[in-house]
């Protein structure tokens, strides 16, 4: 009788202890579908605009391309020679960086599709290579002679011509293909599904 009595209890033990370790089970999983309704979906699916733009401001600066200009500036003034008359030429190399800037970019994200419109490429950076500077032909005025004031205007002109020059040979147009490039690799694989379109501002 009490070998019976001790197999009953320890039956009853085992299915307590089956039953305890089930319904504790059924507590975890049910705690894990409350929690996990409460956390944020996988980074994958979370599309927006925020987290696109993100994405691009970490590129910091979107210089796409650049340009170098060597060029010749001839600098002459006065009439009489050695007492007004002065000149020189000048033989320069200017450097160019042109770009969107990625604080204009605007976002826009719907179901099906994201939209990044791209601000007009612009220079970022121009300047002339103090290193590259050399003059030649160089005549001196008595009366008519301030070589500081004379060199920095001749740098001032020469820039504003390899300007003229580093946008007509479609530096900016080039930049503007290669900001877009950049764009859909940078966000390639990114945008769960949705279709990307680029477009430039107006």
């Amino acid at each position: 009788m009490q070998r019976r009595t001790e197999k009953r209890s320890r039956k009853g033990l085992g299915l307590f202890q089956k039953l305890a370790a089930l319904i504790a089970a059924l507590v975890f999983l049910a705690g894990g579908i409350m929690i996990g309704q409460h956390l944020p979906k996988k980074s994958q699916d979370q599309v927006t605009v925020a987290t696109v733009s993100a994405k691009l401001k970490a590129i910091g600066e979107l210089a796409t391309e650049q340009y170098t200009y060597t060029g010749i500036y001839k600098l002459s003034s006065g009439q009489i020679p050695f007492i007004t008359k002065k000149g020189f030429t000048m033989v320069y190399t200017a450097h160019f960086k042109a770009g969107v800037k990625v604080k204009q970019i605007k976002v826009q994200v719907s179901q099906s599709q994201v939209t990044v419109t791209l601000p007009k490429s612009q220079l970022l950076d121009k300047k002339i290579d103090p290193s590259s500077i050399k003059f030649y032909d160089q005549s001196y005025a008595l009366f008519n002679w301030n070589q500081k004031e004379d060199i920095t205007k001749a740098e001032q002109a020469a820039l504003k011509k390899a300007t003229a020059a580093a946008k007509k040979s479609g530096l900016l147009s080039r930049s503007q293909k290669n900001a877009k490039k950049l764009i859909r690799e940078l966000l390639k694989g990114t945008l769960n599904g949705r279709k990307l379109v680029i477009k430039t501002a107006e």
